[in-house]
């Protein structure tokens, strides 16, 4: 598995516009750290973030995101082992794995400029949507901006 801190979709463009961000959003949009990551300490934790991803995802059909405003994010390079052995026991309940597929199903016909979708993103980077486990939204002064976590 290719393993970068996290894998980056980012061109000229990102460059100008990180220059207009905040600090905190830029500086969590820049370095994803375990608090980015979904709350997956247990089942109704993990039901509650993906409810609140599924409603951001679909926030995001009203938008259009550019492809340099997707990042990849692998759990193992924000999350310690522990973490992500709790992950790995939470995310074995049935419900949350049909919610979770939910957001997958949403997330990967989110539209990107040129008649692209995320799923599209994805796969161009070597990564499956079944793969993705959570996402996080990012506003930042109008511009929407996505992490996608992904096991």
């Amino acid at each position: 598995m290719k393993s970068l801190k996290s894998r980056v979709l980012s061109g000229v463009g990102a460059a100008l516009v990180a220059l207009s961000l905040s600090a905190p959003a830029l500086a969590s949009w820049e370095t994803p750290v375990k608090a980015d990551a979904p709350d997956y300490t247990n089942v109704a934790a993990g039901l509650v973030a993906v409810a609140a991803q599924l409603t951001d995802t679909v926030d995001l059909n009203d938008e259009v995101i550019n492809a340099e405003h997707i990042k990849i994010v692998y759990l193992q390079d924000v999350l310690n082992d522990a973490d992500i052995d709790i992950v790995d026991d939470t995310l074995n309940n049935l419900v949350l794995n049909l919610q979770i597929l939910n957001l997958q199903n949403v997330l990967k016909d989110v539209d990107v400029a040129n008649g692209i979708k995320v799923g599209d993103v994805l796969s161009n980077n070597d990564v499956d949507v079944s793969d993705v486990v959570g996402v996080k939204v990012f506003d930042v002064n109008g511009i929407k901006k996505l992490l996608v976590f992904v096991k």
